[in-house]
């Protein structure tokens, strides 16, 4: 079971992710940038028997990068494998070298975690909505040829197909997804969880 997230800033969402994280018994987090991460979440997080990955994003600070690379989840640029499947990072601090590292290896990456959109998969922009992916992004996924692609700055929540990979955009949202060629993909939102307060237990559809 892997659980995504991007987009969090508040402190008290990051509590809310651990809820989900322990209710839905997660074996592996993926964030996917902008996720303001902490001590306190990454020492919880770590306490737990999973495995956590995180590319950068385009407002990550020099703190978050850092810790990252204290707890060892930084992938951009990289691949890890978990389970048997292989991860592959494609970060926004440096997106170009990390797509070229990518590509020199010529390896094939199961589940591609990118903080960027490839050029026509969930890249529309408002208010002109026209596609602002990226090219060469785009052209890694015909190289590794993932089977899961998850995106974390995509302009909305929701699914694509983009050469023969299913295109996951979190968009802000915890996307739960029971495996790297899934049957089924829960969206939750983060209006669930408190705005301030100790966080709630995630609610039952």
């Amino acid at each position: 079971m892997m659980l995504a997230a991007s987009r969090i800033a508040n402190p008290y969402h990051l509590d809310y992710v651990v809820k989900v994280v322990k209710h839905s018994e997660a074996d592996v987090v993926l964030l996917c940038g902008d996720v303001g991460i902490n001590e306190k979440f990454m020492r919880e997080l770590s306490s737990l028997s999973l495995s956590i990955l995180m590319v950068s994003g385009d407002d990550d600070d020099i703190y978050v990068i850092k810790l990252a690379r204290k707890y060892n989840v930084l992938i951009d640029g990289g691949t890890t494998e978990v389970a048997g499947v292989r991860v592959g990072g494609v970060g926004a601090i440096n997106t170009s070298l990390d797509i070229s590292s990518l590509t020199s290896r010529v390896e094939r990456i199961d589940v591609l975690l990118t903080h960027l959109p490839p050029h026509g998969c969930l890249d529309r922009q408002p208010p002109l909505y026209i596609p602002t992916g990226l090219r060469s992004l785009r052209m890694l996924l015909e190289v590794v040829k993932p089977s899961l692609v998850f995106v974390g700055h995509s302009a909305r929540p929701g699914l694509d197909y983009c050469g023969g990979a299913l295109v996951i955009g979190v968009a802000g949202f915890l996307v739960l997804v029971d495996s790297p060629k899934p049957r089924w993909v829960r969206f939750i939102p983060l209006d669930r969880a408190p705005s301030s307060g100790p966080a709630s237990e995630p609610r039952s559809d």
